[in-house]
C-alpha cells in the first residue's frame, strides 16, 4: 500500500477509536460548555499528541501490554469505579453561588488549584488504558492483513500513519466541541445543569467500561 493509504488508515482508526465517550471527550465537552471552543482546543491538540505516543507504545510493546492487562483486571475495575464515583459526586454535589434573576451563577468560588488545559489534555490522552488496548488491537489486525508498522523500518509509512491518527483524533474531539457549543447556546440555567450532564456522561463511560470487562 502507498503512503496515502497508510495516512487514511491512521485517520479512520483514530476517528473510530475517539467516537465512543471517554474522559478526554468529556473534558472537551465540559470545557466548551463552561468556557469556549478555543479553550477546548488546548485540550484537543495535546490529547491528539498523546494519542501518537499511545500508538508508538502499542507498536513497540503490543504483546507485552495485552498480556499484562489480561492478567491485571483489577486495574480496569479501579478505573471504572473511579469514573462512577466522580460521576455520582458531580450529580449529587450542589454548587453554592450567588444567582441572578435567570438563576445563573454570578459569583462562584474559584479553585485554588487548576490544571493547565494543555497538560490536562495530554494527561487524559496518555493515561488511558482503554485507548491503548484499542490501538494494540488495531496494530494486531493490520499485521494479520500484512500491513506492518515498525519502529525499525519503513519510517515514511509510520509517519503518514501517525499523521492520520493525530488528525483523526483532533477532528473527532473538535466535533464534540462544536456539538457542545450548540448545546451551550440552547441550554438554560447552565450552571446548575453542567455538573449533572458531565456526571451522567462519566457514569455512562463507567458502565461501558464494566460491560467491556465482563463481556470481553
Amino acid at each position: 500500500m502507498n503512503l496515502v493509504s497508510y495516512f487514511f488508515l491512521g485517520l479512520l482508526a483514530a476517528i473510530i477509536g475517539a467516537l465512543p465517550l471517554g474522559t478526554t471527550n468529556v473534558a472537551v465537552i465540559n470545557t466548551t460548555i463552561k468556557e469556549n471552543i478555543q479553550s477546548a482546543l488546548k485540550i484537543i491538540y495535546t490529547a491528539a499528541l498523546a494519542e501518537i505516543i499511545l500508538v508508538l507504545i502499542a507498536i513497540r510493546f503490543n504483546l507485552q501490554i495485552e498480556n499484562f492487562v489480561a492478567m491485571n483486571l483489577h486495574l480496569q475495575y479501579t478505573i471504572a469505579l473511579l469514573l462512577l464515583a466522580v460521576g455520582i459526586v458531580l450529580i449529587l454535589r450542589k454548587k453554592k453561588c450567588m444567582k441572578d434573576e435567570k438563576e445563573e451563577c454570578i459569583l462562584i468560588k474559584k479553585r485554588k488549584f487548576q490544571v493547565d488545559k494543555q497538560m490536562l489534555g495530554f494527561i487524559l490522552g496518555l493515561v488511558n488504558p482503554t485507548v491503548l488496548i484499542y490501538w494494540i488491537l488495531v496494530i494486531s489486525f493490520l499485521s494479520e492483513k500484512r500491513l506492518y508498522l515498525s519502529l525499525n523500518k519503513e519510517y515514511l509509512l509510520l509517519i503518514f500513519f501517525l499523521s492520520g491518527a493525530f488528525i483523526g483524533k483532533a477532528l473527532t474531539l473538535y466535533g464534540y466541541g462544536k456539538f457542545s457549543n450548540v448545546l451551550k447556546a440552547r441550554l438554560k440555567n447552565k450552571t446548575t445543569r453542567i455538573n449533572t450532564i458531565i456526571g451522567t456522561l462519566l457514569i455512562c463511560i463507567s458502565i461501558f467500561q464494566f460491560s467491556k470487562i465482563f463481556y470481553y
